[in-house]
């Protein structure tokens, strides 16, 4: 199977997204006090609550994403580093996805209370990391030779 860790590591990430979601969604407890605690927000919007109360055409950006994604992905083999990079951004992808078709919005419960400005999950760390791996291929990444 080509690409293993991708799916691996999507799977990983979409695993612990609905498990972290399920134990601590609701949590108000403070972990950190004035670094971290868990606090559970529907967010109707993404990142920063851009677009809050467009559930619809959220979920159906994130349903062409995946779909684009999974496709481009399946035409070609890629190196470690992009399976990895790949697979945290489709399994963060798939995780706030699942939640925006269930329930119209998605569940932040993570936050960094000395940053005042954001809660978050496990699906956008996902989102996140993936895509800092993918864009560390690129601009540092050697070109591979086709022969």
């Amino acid at each position: 199977m080509k690409n293993k860790r991708l799916v691996l590591s999507a799977a990983a990430v979409l695993a612990l997204d609905r498990g972290s979601k399920l134990l601590w969604g609701q949590a108000q407890r403070v972990l950190i006090p004035g670094v971290l605690a868990l606090r559970g927000t529907r967010n109707t919007g993404m990142a920063f609550g851009l677009l809050a109360g467009r559930p619809g055409l959220l979920a159906a950006a994130g349903v062409l994403l995946c779909a684009g994604l999974i496709w481009l992905l399946r035409r070609r083999k890629l190196n470690r580093l992009c399976q990895y990079g790949a697979g945290l951004l489709l399994g963060g992808a798939l995780g706030n996805l699942l939640d925006r078709l269930a329930l119209g919005y998605v569940i932040d419960f993570i936050d960094p209370v000395f940053l005042h400005w954001f809660v978050f999950n496990i699906a956008d760390a996902g989102v996140t990391c993936g895509t800092a791996l993918l864009l560390i291929h690129i601009l540092f990444g050697k070109e591979e030779k086709h022969v």
